[in-house]
This record gives structure tokens, C-alpha cells and sequence, in this order.
């Protein structure tokens, strides 16, 4: 590894610039005293003193100012060893601020601000574009019967569904607590409603087991609709939100497309009371 001459030790600095001046005077102090006297008896007197001169001043003013400039190396360094751990730390807090910690998707202002921008881009200018809320189907009894880490881990194996079965442009972010917005640009209606059923497929066969050996099936009912650039933000969660709603009421693990016309009503008043109700462990292992 290569040394700058900063990067020495004081003594070391000190020595090498004296040593280098001592040099030159003996060579400059040498080459005049030849030309103009010869070599006579003081020729080697003015050599000695041309070589001990330098020294004299070099060595102390030398000393001083290679300990300043080690000390500025190291300040130096100092402040690109805090700077690189800023950025790391930067990058941290971007990631924090951008990726959703449970699943690794991105979080949701993030999702919204990229849903916005991707929407109304040029490049995408005329393209039909689709908008899915995807709501995993009685969460609460995972957590109420397995505990709240569990119910993380199925949140984790969702996020790794996400990111095998869209594509490398799909928005896809984690919404709410079991909810997840996903955005397919430049895709029509059939194709998304095709994706749709895959997203809902392959939760469906994931491999979760909340307690070992016994596997718990997780379905999602998913509500899709079409996005035009020029529909509010508000507009278009309100109208995915509505075919999520219908998706509950047709019996959940269904994907359904909103349509005009098409009503948000809440839950059945009785279906509030089916939910407080504890479902027994084995009814959904295999």
C-alpha cells in the first residue's frame, strides 16, 4: 500500500524534507564555490557548513509544520470515516422511510408517492393501468390464536409471495396492518384481474405453519379496478376498496373487479358478531 508523505510520522516527514534540502545545498553550495574558487582549503569548510545549515533550520521548522500536517490527515480522515458512517446511516433512514420493516415492501407514503408519479408519467402517457387492494382474510384470528409474532411471520411470507409473483415494475406496498396496495402499470383490466388470481393462488398454497407440523392456509380477497391518469388518488382506493368489500361478501379468497354502480356497504351487522367469535384451531389446517 502506497504512503503519502502527509500520512508519515512527524520524524519521519522531518527527516525526509531535511535530508532533501541538505542535499540540494550541498549540490548548489559545491557547484558555485567550484566555478567561481575551485577546490582550495575552505572548499570543504563551506561544504560542511552548507550540509549543517539545513539541518539547523529544517529540522525544527520541519518538525512543526509535518506535526501540523499530520494533524490534518487525521482530521481528515476522521471526517470521511463520519461522513461515510452518515451515509450509511442516511441510507439507513431512507430505507426506513421507504420500506415497510415487517415485509420489506415499500411503505406506504412510499407507495402512494410512486403510485402517483408512475400513474400520470409521460412515458406511460395512454396506458391502462391497474389498481388492487389485497386484504388477507381473517388476520385477527392469527394473531388472537397464535400471537402477535406469528401473525408477523405470515406478514413476512406474503412479502416474499409479492415480490416472486409481480413483475420488476409493479408498485406493490404494504397499506395497512394485513393490507397491501399493488399498482400495474400499462396493464388492461383482463390481464389484471389475471395477475389478481395468481396473487391470490400462490398465498394460497404458501407453506405456513403457526404452530410445527400443522399448516394454516392463508387466503387474501383482493378488489381491482382500472385507473385513468386524470381520476383523483382518493377516487381510485375508494373503487378498489368497494370491490374489496364485495370480494368479503361473496365469501372472501375471490379477486372482483369494481364496477359503476357498484356499492361499499359494511359487514353484515350478524358478521360482526361471527368475527369476535374464537376460531377453533383446526379448523383451517391441513
Amino acid at each position: 500500500m502506497k504512503k503519502t508523505l502527509s500520512s508519515l510520522s512527524p520524524v519521519r516527514q522531518t527527516a525526509i524534507i531535511s535530508a532533501i534540502a541538505a542535499l540540494l545545498s550541498v549540490t548548489f553550495t559545491g557547484t558555485v564555490y567550484f566555478i567561481f574558487f575551485g577546490v582550495d582549503e575552505r572548499f570543504w569548510a563551506a561544504i560542511n557548513m552548507s550540509f549543517l545549515i539545513p539541518w539547523a533550520i529544517t529540522v525544527p521548522l520541519g518538525l512543526h509544520m509535518s506535526k501540523q500536517r499530520f494533524e490534518l490527515f487525521c482530521i481528515t480522515n476522521r471526517l470521511q470515516e463520519t461522513q461515510a458512517r452518515l451515509r450509511i446511516a442516511n441510507k439507513a433512514l431512507e430505507l426506513r422511510a421507504n420500506y415497510d420493516g415487517m415485509t420489506g415492501l415499500l411503505s406506504r407514503d412510499s407507495f402512494f408517492t410512486q403510485l402517483d408519479k408512475l400513474r400520470t408519467a409521460e412515458h406511460l402517457e395512454g396506458s391502462p393501468h391497474v389498481l388492487m387492494i389485497v386484504d388477507v382474510d381473517h388476520f385477527k384470528h392469527i394473531n388472537d390464536n397464535f400471537g402477535h409474532p406469528v401473525g408477523d411471520k405470515a406478514l413476512s411470507l406474503l412479502g416474499n409471495v409479492f415480490r416472486d409473483t409481480l413483475r420488476e415494475n409493479d408498485l406493490v406496498g404494504r397499506i395497512g396492518g394485513e393490507e397491501f396496495g399493488v399498482f400495474l402499470p400499462a396493464t388492461s383490466v383482463p390481464e389484471g384481474r389475471i395477475i389478481g388470481e395468481i396473487i391470490r393462488h400462490e398465498i394460497e398454497k404458501t407453506i405456513f405453519e403457526p404452530v410445527e407440523k400443522m399448516r394454516h392456509v392463508i387466503t387474501v380477497s383482493i378488489g381491482l379496478t382500472a385507473v385513468a391518469a386524470h381520476q383523483e388518488r382518493g377516487t381510485l382506493l375508494g373503487n378498489a376498496d368497494t370491490a374489496l368489500f364485495a370480494a368479503k361478501r361473496q365469501g372472501r379468497n375471490k379477486v372482483v373487479l369494481f364496477e359503476p354502480g357498484m356499492k361499499g356497504k359494511p359487514q353484515p351487522i350478524n358478521k360482526k358478531k361471527q368475527d369476535s367469535e374464537p376460531v377453533p384451531l383446526y379448523s383451517n389446517f391441513m
